[in-house]
């Protein structure tokens, strides 16, 4: 740790940041409802046998619960007690589209309360420990691969479209991503800039990575709808952006804006996601062709990333 950081935020704030960053006992208002929503959703799905239906089954029935509920932007953080972003662990009342996936996958892979905690845990940090640096940012580089290794989730794509798939090579410069952020990622109201300083410093020496996504374009989709008929019973969808430029805003570039959950419904593949857009800032469903064909002019939506939910996990 660097001397300027010390030298500026003293002991007390050495004291503050070497303390656990997350006290179980102490939770807010928000977290202690989410609790008791919890408790319901898993009492009401006993009541409604979900726990002997499929896994892709358990997926459509809990995505279902949130639709309607509002859009927001970094909803979960590392709970009440954290020194940065202290949004709670979970919630149910709001959702981004990376928080909604979560969400509904560690509801369907759980059995209980408890067990849905450590899910989430494992899907959202590195080895299931709670920290703003473990946890899984980006979607490309830190996410699909947590999920693979847990047996989560597969990366479908190459499957679904043989000798037909494209790939996306792309930078991941977290460093900069890091320092870019930090201000945001403080969400406590205490030593604001001694812990953005800490967050940079931290990160400072975060090596760049290469990452390579495959996809499936937006285009091949809509002339090939048959593919639809080989999508696995349920999964993940990314949307895959090329020649997106937020680098100089963000800092580093991205693969990946978006992301929902989908399932077979009819013969039909119904995309689930929490919904950005101005006109639609809340849990929408949509047949996939439709939302394809809905931002098809959109020249930065390259494609889609398809990854399937796994039933037999380790």
């Amino acid at each position: 740790m660097g001397r300027s950081f010390f030298n500026r935020a003293g002991v007390v704030l050495c004291a503050v940041l070497c303390a656990p960053l997350i006290v179980l006992s102490q939770t807010s208002p928000l977290e202690q409802s989410a609790l008791s929503d919890l408790k319901a959703l898993y009492l009401m799905a006993a009541k409604e046998g979900v726990p002997q239906v499929s896994l892709p089954q358990k997926i459509e029935y809990f995505s279902a619960k949130f639709l309607n509920k509002p859009y927001l932007g970094g909803a979960l953080g590392e709970g009440a007690q954290s020194h940065f972003d202290n949004d709670p662990l979970y919630r149910f009342d709001a959702f981004d589209c990376t928080t909604y996936v979560e969400t509904v996958m560690a509801l369907a892979l759980a059995d209980s309360p408890s067990s849905f905690l450590e899910v989430l845990n494992r899907i959202r940090y590195q080895d299931g420990k709670i920290s703003l640096f473990t946890r899984n940012h980006f979607t490309s580089l830190d996410w699909t691969p947590n999920a693979e290794r847990l047996g989560y989730l597969r990366d479908f794509t190459n499957y679904l479209a043989v000798g037909k798939t494209m790939s996306l090579t792309t930078l991941i410069e977290k460093q900069k991503w890091y320092e870019k952020q930090a201000a945001s990622m403080v969400k406590s109201t205490d030593l604001i800039a001694e812990k953005m300083q800490y967050i940079k410093e931290k990160t400072q020496n975060l090596p760049n990575a290469v990452v390579s996504l495959p996809y499936i374009e937006k285009s091949d989709l809509l002339q090939n709808p048959e593919m639809l008929l080989h999508f696995p019973a349920a999964g993940v969808i990314n949307i895959v952006r090329k020649n997106w430029n937020v680098r100089d805003a963000i800092g580093t570039a991205l693969d990946i804006s978006h992301q929902g959950i989908f399932f077979e419904r009819n013969g039909e593949i119904i995309f689930r996601h929490a919904s950005f857009r101005k006109s639609s800032q809340y849990v929408v469903e949509t047949p996939l062709l439709d939302y394809v064909r809905h931002n098809l002019s959109d020249p930065t939506f390259a494609g889609i990333n398809v990854l399937s939910l796994m039933e037999h996990r380790r």
